[in-house]
């Protein structure tokens, strides 16, 4: 790769940050984000026109449809696992419907 090739490959990755997919079926994937249009990047990889964050209390935030529910989209067991431990004990919310999960950092 000559080093012009190598240092435009170098930009791109750097405005982009990976992400991961948790799928109310159980399935995991990854995917590439601008950073400049991230938001509705995020949106868009899991069907939702309304994002709420989670903070997973380990470096890492996980955005979910806030219309879920309302939507009638399936319960995510994964993801309601990861809300239930940063929750207070006895909450019963679950989420619905797909996931994103990215480090806090990658964000402005």
């Amino acid at each position: 790769m000559s080093t012009s090739n190598k240092e435009d490959s170098e930009q791109r990755q750097a405005d982009q940050f990976a992400v991961e997919i948790i799928r109310a079926d159980g399935t995991h994937e990854t995917a590439a984000v601008d950073r400049v249009n991230w938001l509705k990047q995020i949106e868009q990889l899991i069907s939702a026109n309304c994002l709420d964050s989670v903070d997973l209390r380990d470096g890492s935030i996980m955005f979910v449809d806030d219309l879920g529910c309302s939507k009638g989209l399936p319960d995510n067991t994964q993801a309601t696992a990861l809300y239930h431990k940063v929750c207070k004990p006895g909450t019963t919310h679950r989420i619905k419907g797909d996931v994103v999960i990215s480090r806090d950092e990658d964000f402005p």
